[in-house]
């Protein structure tokens, strides 16, 4: 019996409508691959993207497959693709959402996540399926791997429920670490202890850091605990608790020498982390706000040499840190995916990661094609 040559997807059809629609498998050249997903993480942006801010942003236009966080086995490759990427049929894969165009000013620097030679953010789960070969998402049984995927390799013993976590760790690695240059014995304060924050906190203990502080809701009182857990030596309940003055209480006054912001929408943890860190220090803007804006003081800034750097998605040596440390098995990275959902439900996926079901809030959600 021939295989079927058709995929299952989940397209997003209107502001909050998810509809699974059935599409032809593309046929495989020398340059290009079909994954097979296992799994594929659902980020905090998939829920701005669901509730439709990201066609405000004009991030995504029409009917579009989401999903950037694809895990999955090499279904078919072409004989240059393999040679490139230096993989085969059935080897384990961890996809980078960005597909960098190879040619800009950006790529030929090295610096792929600045990549605009597409005109806009080209990225698997923000292509419309208008564009061939419409599998450009990982909520689907089957991916198309453009010949400009970056991709790496996942050891095949990794379960699967820390494997998918390669996103969200590599997020930890970039916004935490990286990019404000974390050395040992530095302070940072997370403003958020979702995925992404607590990601954060485990990149910057992995990294020396001395002081690791985190700020959320009441509501999310077991992430502020697990954040505990990984390595955070004190929690701050946002909103019953004075951010700025217990921030300074625990530094005797000196402020943190990072300040990494991960929180959607909200701006007042930017606000508060512009009034904390130290003088000389530095603050990541890595949450998608979706529209709202800030004042700011040119002049804080100013007096205190404070650096503000905005930093959007993950680079290739943050990705392979992450894998790293999710192989070597340290941390109780089970316990931070909480649940996966067929494509028939990834509606309830959404709305799960987003809170708006009874229960304790989830850390880590996917979604899983064969369930």
């Amino acid at each position: 019996m021939t295989a079927a040559r058709t995929s299952r997807a989940v397209v997003q059809v209107a502001r909050e409508t998810f509809e699974v629609h059935e599409f032809e498998r593309p046929k495989i050249g020398p340059d290009d691959g079909l994954l097979r997903l296992e799994l594929c993480g659902i980020c905090g942006s998939d829920i701005e993207q669901y509730d439709g801010r990201f066609d405000d942003m004009g991030w995504t236009v029409g009917p579009t497959i989401p999903g950037h966080e694809p895990l999955g086995f090499i279904e078919e490759i072409g004989e240059r693709a393999a040679e490139r990427w230096g993989v085969q049929p059935g080897d384990r894969v961890a996809i980078e959402p960005l597909i960098p165009c190879g040619h800009c000013e950006a790529c030929r620097s090295g610096e792929r996540t600045r990549c605009n030679g597409w005109g806009r953010n080209y990225s698997y789960g923000l292509l419309g399926t208008d564009i061939e070969p419409q599998l450009l998402g990982g909520y689907a049984e089957y991916m198309y791997l453009h010949p400009n995927t970056v991709m790496h390799r996942v050891s095949p013993s990794l379960p699967t429920d820390i494997a998918v976590l390669f996103n969200l760790i590599g997020a930890g690695v970039r916004w935490a670490v990286a990019a404000p240059d974390l050395k040992p014995g530095d302070s940072i304060l997370v403003l958020g202890a979702g995925q992404r924050g607590l990601a954060c906190v485990i990149a910057a203990r992995a990294a020396g850091a001395s002081t690791v502080i985190v700020t959320d809701l009441a509501r999310a009182s077991n992430k502020l605990d697990f954040a505990q857990e990984l390595g955070a030596d004190e929690v701050i309940v946002a909103d019953e608790e004075n951010v700025v003055e217990r921030v300074m209480q625990i530094t005797g006054g000196r402020g943190v020498d990072v300040v990494v912001d991960v929180t959607p929408v909200a701006t007042q943890p930017l606000i508060d982390g512009l009034n904390v860190v130290r003088r000389g220090g530095i603050v990541i803007v890595a949450g998608v706000k979706g529209g709202p804006r800030i004042e700011l003081d040119p002049d804080q800034l100013m007096w205190n040499s404070v650096t503000m750097r905005g930093v959007f998605t993950v680079d290739s040596a943050s990705y392979r840190e992450a894998i790293r440390l999710l192989e070597e098995g340290k941390g109780p990275y089970g316990r931070m995916h909480t649940a996966s959902y067929g494509l028939s439900r990834a509606e309830e996926a959404i709305h799960h990661l987003a809170g708006r079901v009874d229960g304790p809030p989830a850390i880590n959600v996917a979604i899983a094609p064969t369930l």
